[in-house]
């Protein structure tokens, strides 16, 4: 088979006759794009784009030559030009654009092949030279809190006063800014950000400001902003002044300096404001007094010159805890009591009493080193506190606050003894027309003893069955007396009775009354002192008398029974020392002391034993027809008189009884000796 076909090829082609007129395929070059423009281009720089050319038939391209015309055409470059374009094949070729000046550049590139058609290929080229723009602005914008001084032209910034110590940074919001933009089309490249000048080292970056080593590029538009902060490096230099230098390749503004001047703040004390906030019962049955409103701290946020005056703003009563606080505001730590420098971090608080009324020692302050302090005064009279506050650096303001304790009533009676923690002694009012020495009793039946004591607090006025109340004056609680405070030889060595409207009592209608006010020595816990005396029970030596005890000392019989004035073995005991002051219509002055306390030497009272009784004062107090009777419309004021009184005041022949007893075996405990229904009460001894 083989051999068969070759010779029928060849006879075939052998006998083949050919035309002369058959079709030829023409090169055909094309471009892509056909115009680039290379947008603005910064000026000494180069930006290259990809001209694509094509043989557009199956028939391959030759490429005879390339010539850039036109008056642009040296900003462009042409890179490694390809001489031909296979069939439906693609060739490269790169231009790059490089102006040298800040102006358009248009150019033609002209291609020359065989593409019988169009033997001469033209594609336009056109550019501009371009050059960034670095705009800088200083900026503090009062909406964020920033307080510092910035000029746009020229640049400068001047922060004003600083502290050469913070414990707390100023917030970094708060701070003045620098503003670094590209304004125009093309990359900027900032190559420097830096502080120069003789005080350079007194200003930074803050926050989260960072400008890198190398220097950054921004584009168009971009910009970042630096946050700048002062701080003096030496507390004895007052004036800073340094330079915050930004370069970059801006060509028309390549160095732009923002002047920076700083001046050192020396450290200002703490600005201190108090208030006293509440006055809180002992009992619970009565609400705090509460003076810590807004309202009320708005009128104390500046003291006083001289400082603070809460006598007439502030109910204070004896035995209410007085709470003081040096916070107006909690929540903005900005605000009094705080720090010019650090708000409230580093401050240290010390409160302390720098006044008191007299006999008040060693008055307890819970939380004096803290933003709130509170103590419990028992006596009245008027107080001073002191507040000082010191910064971190020690540097203090003071204020001190004046307020007094005080019943709100007509007659207060208040007792006080210092020194023996373990004695008892018990204030008695006793109302006007009670029966000699009764006021210990329930006096007649169906009568009012007349007295007030530690069984009579304001709760418990009236005893069922024992004949005897203390509903005193009118039907109600208004003129009562009441108990307030009723010292159990624990402390705080203070009795107050207090009684309202005292004109109220029938025996006052129409001619002045008479209250007496009386001090009990009930008991005597003391440790018996080694020293031992005798009581004779005759007039050489009786109980509660000095015998043949070392002075001030007073021999105290080991018992006392009833009928018995008290005989035998004793032991020598220091005698408690009463002081009485009576209050009239809620003054914290007392209108009498008794005894005296501006006679020289001081005059001194005494109660050698206990069961016995000193008749400390009377108080003549103006009838209810005479309230309101002076020329003025004034009351004629209460005469306070005292038994045994001479007339220098002195206290020589002191009124001394007896009531209750005292068991055998040593007790040194007055007890009740007489029965008034079920109820056990006192009566006269010897």
């Amino acid at each position: 088979m083989r051999h068969l076909i070759f010779p029928l090829l060849f006879l075939s082609v052998s006998g083949c006759t050919c035309r002369s007129n058959v079709n030829q395929i023409t090169p055909s070059l094309g471009a892509s794009p056909v115009g680039i423009d290379f947008d603005q281009v910064k000026t000494g720089h180069t930006k290259a784009v990809t001209l694509t050319l094509s043989a557009r038939t199956n028939a391959p391209v030759a490429i005879s030559g390339f010539k850039l015309e036109g008056t642009g055409a040296s900003a462009f470059t042409l890179g490694a030009t390809p001489t031909s374009v296979d069939a439906l094949g693609q060739a490269a070729l790169v231009i790059t654009f490089a102006p040298t000046a800040l102006q358009a550049y248009i150019a033609t590139l002209v291609i020359s092949s065989n593409d019988g058609e169009s033997p001469t290929l033209k594609v336009a080229l056109v550019g501009e030279g371009a050059k960034p723009i670095l705009e800088v602005t200083p900026e503090c914008l009062p909406s964020r809190g920033c307080t510092d001084l910035v000029v746009v032209t020229p640049p400068s910034i001047d922060f004003g006063l600083e502290p050469f110590m913070r414990l707390v940074e100023v917030d970094v919001s708060k701070l003045p800014t620098v503003n670094v933009v590209n304004a125009g089309p093309v990359e900027l490249r900032v190559s420097k950000a830096s502080f120069e000048g003789a005080d350079a080292r007194a200003f930074s970056l803050a926050g989260n400001s960072q400008f890198p080593d190398g220097g950054l590029t921004l584009a168009a538009s971009e910009g970042v902003n630096l946050q700048l902060k002062f701080k003096p490096t030496d507390q004895l230099q007052a004036q800073y002044q340094g330079q915050l230098v930004i370069e970059s390749d801006d060509v028309a503004s390549p160095r732009v300096v923002i002047e920076l001047r700083g001046q050192l703040q020396p450290n200002q004390a703490p600005v201190v404001c108090a208030n006293l906030i509440r006055a809180v019962p002992p009992s619970s049955g009565d609400g705090p007094r509460d003076y810590g409103s807004a309202a009320q701290w708005a009128q104390v946020l500046v003291p006083p010159t001289g400082g603070y005056d809460f006598t007439l703003t502030r109910d204070v009563r004896p035995g209410d805890l007085a709470v003081f606080s040096a916070i107006s505001d909690s929540s903005d730590v900005t605000k009094c009591t705080s720090d010019p420098e650090d708000a409230r971090t580093g401050l240290t608080h010390a409160w302390r009493v720098v006044s008191a009324p007299a006999g008040v020692v060693g008055l307890p302050i819970s939380g004096a080193t803290t933003t709130q302090a509170q103590l419990r005064p028992v006596a009245t009279g008027d107080y001073a506190l002191e507040l000082s506050v010191k910064d971190s650096q020690l540097r203090e303001t003071t204020v001190t606050m004046r307020f007094a304790v005080a019943i709100k009533q007509d007659l207060v009676a208040q007792l006080q003894w210092a020194g023996f923690s373990e004695v008892d002694l018990d204030l008695h009012l006793v109302r006007p027309g009670a029966e000699t020495f009764s006021f210990f009793n329930a006096g007649v039946a169906s009568k009012t003893a007349g007295d007030i004591n530690g069984y009579a607090v304001n709760t418990r006025r009236t005893v069922p069955g024992a004949g005897f109340d203390f509903d005193w004056g009118e039907p109600g609680a208004s003129d009562d007396p009441t108990l307030n405070l009723d010292d159990t030889g624990n402390g705080p060595l203070i009795e107050n009775v207090s009684l309202n409207y005292p004109e109220n009592d029938s025996h006052c209608a129409t001619t002045a009354c008479t209250y007496g006010v009386f001090v009990h020595f009930f008991k005597d816990q003391r440790v018996t002192t080694p020293t031992g005396c005798i009581v004779d029970a005759g007039v050489e030596c009786r109980d509660g008398e000095a015998c043949s005890c070392e002075s001030p000392q007073r021999c105290v019989a080991d018992s006392a029974p009833i009928g018995d004035a008290g005989v035998g073995v004793g032991k020598c005991f220091a005698p408690p020392q009463p002081v009485v002051r009576l209050f009239f219509k809620g003054a914290t002055a007392p209108a009498r002391v008794i005894p005296l306390d501006t006679l020289l030497p001081p005059d001194l009272l005494s109660i050698g034993a206990p069961c016995q009784v000193l008749h400390v004062a009377n108080i003549s107090w103006p009838a209810k027809s005479a309230i309101g009777s002076l020329p003025d419309g004034g009351t004629p004021a209460p005469v306070v008189t005292v038994p045994g009184a001479d007339g220098e005041g002195r206290v020589v022949s002191p009124a001394i009884s007896r009531f209750g007893y005292r068991q055998t075996g040593g007790s040194l405990q007055c007890t009740p000796d007489f029965s008034a229904g079920p109820v056990q009460w006192y009566s006269q001894q010897p």
